[in-house]
C-alpha cells in the first residue's frame, strides 16, 4: 500500500494540499467553460474569462501555501506555481476545444509570468531537484510528480523523451516517499497525488424506499381503477337508456299520492247501472154510474218511488223525492 493512501487529506504536505485545491478549481472552471460554449458563440470572451479564472486559481495556490509554510518556503511556492501553470497549458494546448487556437496565441504562462518556456524549464527544474536531493524539497517533489502523472511532458513529448519521462517519475516517487515504486502500481498513487480528495457517497438503493413504493402502488391502483371504469362505461353504453327508463318507472310507481295513500293496479271503467223496473200504473177505476155513490179516496200522502241517478263522477247516489204535500221530512 502506498503512503498516499495511508495519509488523510488534511495531513498532506502544504504545497501538495494547495496544488490539489487549485487543480480542483481549474477543473470546475473548465467544466463551466464547456457548458457556456453551448450557449454562446463569443469564443474570445470565453477564453479571456477562463484565463482569468485560472490565474485566480494560481494566486490561490500561492496564498494557501504561504499560509501553511510562511516566508521560509517562498522559493518552493514560486516553483509550484510555475509547475501548475505549465501543467494547465499542456493540457489545454493538446486537447480539442473551441478556444485552443486563441489559447496557443496567448497561453496562461504568458498571461501570468510573461514567458513561453515552460516546456524546457520545468524538466530542467525537476533534474536539478533530483540532483540536489534536498530533504526540505520533498513536498515540491510531490508537486512535480503530480504534474508528470497528470499529463505534463514538455520537451519529453514523443518516443525519444518517453523513456526519460518515465525515469523522472520513478525517481521523484522514490525521493518523495523514500521507497522504490512498484511498476505494477506506480500510476495509482501518483494519480491520487494530483486530484482532490473525494467525498464518500452512499450507495444508491437497488429497491425504492417505503414511501416511494407506496406512491407507486397508489398510482398503479388509480390507473387500474380508471381503466376498469372506462371499460365498464363502454360496455354498458348500449343498455344504459333501458336501465335509466326502468329506474324512472320504478321511482314513479313508488311515489306516494298527495293524501298519503298509495294507489296501484289498473283503472277499470265502472259498469253502467241497470235502470230500475217501474211497475205499470193500475187501470183507472170505471166511472161511477149515475146515481151510485162515489167511494171516498184516501187523502193521506203516499211516499214517492225512489229515483236512481248515476252522476258523471262514477259514484252511485240514491236520492228520494220529497213529498209533494205536507211538511218537509
Amino acid at each position: 500500500m502506498s503512503d498516499y493512501s495511508t495519509l488523510p487529506g488534511d495531513e498532506r504536505t502544504p504545497l501538495m494540499r494547495a496544488f490539489v485545491g487549485a487543480f480542483e478549481h481549474a477543473t470546475n472552471a473548465r467544466a463551466a467553460l464547456e457548458r457556456a460554449a453551448r450557449e454562446t458563440l463569443d469564443t474570445a470572451a470565453q477564453v479571456d474569462a477562463f484565463a482569468a479564472q485560472l490565474a485566480a486559481a494560481t494566486r490561490r495556490l500561492a496564498r494557501e501555501a504561504m499560509a501553511w509554510t510562511g516566508a521560509a518556503g517562498e522559493a518552493d511556492i514560486a516553483a509550484a506555481q510555475y509547475a501548475f501553470v505549465a501543467l494547465l497549458d499542456e493540457l489545454l494546448l493538446f486537447s480539442e476545444w473551441a478556444g485552443s487556437a486563441a489559447w496557443e496565441a496567448q497561453p496562461l504562462e504568458m498571461r501570468v509570468f510573461g514567458t513561453r518556456a515552460a516546456g524546457e524549464r520545468l524538466p530542467d527544474a525537476i533534474e536539478a531537484l533530483l540532483a540536489g536531493r534536498d530533504p526540505s524539497q520533498r513536498d515540491l517533489a510531490n508537486v512535480y510528480l503530480a504534474c508528470l502523472t497528470l499529463g505534463f511532458k514538455g520537451r519529453l513529448r514523443g518516443e525519444e523523451g518517453a523513456l526519460r519521462h518515465d525515469q523522472l517519475r520513478h525517481a521523484l516517487f522514490a525521493f518523495a516517499l523514500q521507497r522504490d515504486a512498484e511498476p505494477a502500481h506506480l500510476s495509482a498513487p501518483l494519480e491520487r497525488a494530483g486530484v482532490a480528495p473525494r467525498h464518500a457517497m452512499p450507495l444508491t438503493q437497488m429497491f425504492p424506499d417505503v414511501a416511494r413504493f407506496v406512491l407507486l402502488l397508489a398510482a398503479g391502483l388509480c390507473a387500474l381503477l380508471g381503466a376498469s371504469h372506462l371499460v365498464w362505461t363502454v360496455t354498458t353504453s348500449r343498455v344504459r337508456p333501458a336501465v335509466e327508463q326502468f329506474v324512472a318507472v320504478s321511482f314513479a310507481d313508488a311515489r306516494p299520492a298527495v293524501d298519503t295513500t298509495s294507489v296501484s293496479g289498473v283503472v277499470m271503467p265502472l259498469p253502467a247501472a241497470p235502470r230500475p223496473h217501474v211497475p205499470p200504473a193500475p187501470p183507472a177505476p170505471p166511472a161511477a154510474r149515475a146515481g151510485e155513490p162515489v167511494a171516498p179516496q184516501d187523502a193521506s200522502p203516499k211516499p214517492a218511488a225512489p229515483m236512481v241517478q248515476l252522476p258523471e263522477g262514477g259514484s252511485l247516489v240514491v236520492r228520494t223525492a220529497a213529498s209533494v204535500r205536507g211538511d218537509a221530512p
